[in-house]
């Protein structure tokens, strides 16, 4: 996770209007406010997929952590519970940069694999922008980190594949971009992929979904998609819009919360030392990432094949 979000884009695959961004816009979504840890929905068989900057490591302005803890809530309490369903679903999860799969998807991916089922990660960038440095030895370091991270996940050299793309500079119309992660999915047949939203403010972030949809048209492989949200949870016109176009499935976190932790804090130099520390990922944003759930939307793909 680097760089400053740019101001998100209003897409219509996203299916939903603006809000000004407070918390009665949030409870827009049709549920009440809550922390993060009502009992959701729950299903029994899978939800059918519906139709760089001063400071290159800070959240993005303004961030209000109580606000996004309400958010949360939001997403949990309208969420379907699809914990057993999902553990038993093999994936690709696409990270923009080195840390941003454990964020979204860390308990997921221990669940799966303590299920026996396969998980392969993909880094589309060398995460050379944060912290600041020798841009070589920056990506050195976020390599190892992300060595370091993923064993602790579970996963072996063989189950992450890094990209190599510059940090910063994800193009969903780059075709390298694009046939690099269609050939992920097509060589691993995927039920899910998983990977940052559209609306998610920071401009890699977006991109990597803009080419992952572009990929799996590509691809003519039916794997689900379903997006992570990160840096929405503290802007609440961007779930808002996210939920209003499906309901969200959950993971449970059981059983898995101090690992993934663990696996957060292997990557040390993207840590704030407090809420003050102007560079880093600041305490009261990681609590959004150590709760009861991880939470998923899912997203329909415009002419790709549909999911079995």
């Amino acid at each position: 996770m680097a760089s400053t979000p740019e101001p998100p884009a209003h897409d219509a695959q996203d299916g939903c209007h603006e809000a000004s961004g407070t918390a009665d816009d949030a409870r827009s979504c049709g549920v009440g406010v809550g922390d993060g840890g009502a009992a959701p929905r729950s299903v029994s068989a899978p939800v059918p997929p519906t139709s760089r900057s001063p400071s290159p490591r800070a959240a993005p302005e303004p961030f209000e952590p109580a606000l996004a803890v309400v958010v949360a809530g939001i997403a949990t309490e309208a969420g379907l519970d699809v914990t057993h369903e999902s553990a038993r679903r093999s994936c690709v999860v696409l990270a923009p940069h080195p840390d941003d799969e454990t964020l979204g998807a860390g308990a997921t991916i221990m669940r799966k694999i303590g299920a026996g089922t396969a998980v392969h990660v993909v880094v589309a960038t060398d995460g050379s922008k944060a912290p600041p440095g020798d841009p070589v030895e920056v990506a050195a370091l976020r390599r190892a980190e992300l060595a370091e991270a993923g064993r602790i996940l579970g996963l072996g050299p063989e189950d992450v594949t890094q990209l190599g793309f510059v940090d910063g500079t994800l193009d969903p119309g780059d075709d390298a971009l694009v046939e690099a992660v269609a050939a992920v999915v097509a060589a691993r047949r995927p039920a899910e992929v998983l990977v940052t939203g559209d609306s998610d403010p920071h401009a890699d972030h977006a991109a990597l979904f803009r080419a992952t949809v572009r990929a799996l048209g590509r691809a003519a492989w039916p794997a689900r998609l379903l997006v992570y949200p990160l840096w929405q949870f503290g802007q609440p016109d961007l779930l808002r819009r996210m939920c209003r176009q499906s309901p969200p499935e959950l993971v449970s976190t059981e059983g898995y919360r101090q690992r993934k932790r663990r696996a957060v804090a292997a990557y040390r130099s993207q840590l704030a030392v407090d809420d003050a520390d102007e560079e880093g990922l600041r305490p009261s944003f990681l609590t959004l990432f150590d709760t009861p759930w991880e939470v998923f939307f899912p997203v329909s793909v415009p002419g790709a094949p549909a999911p079995g």
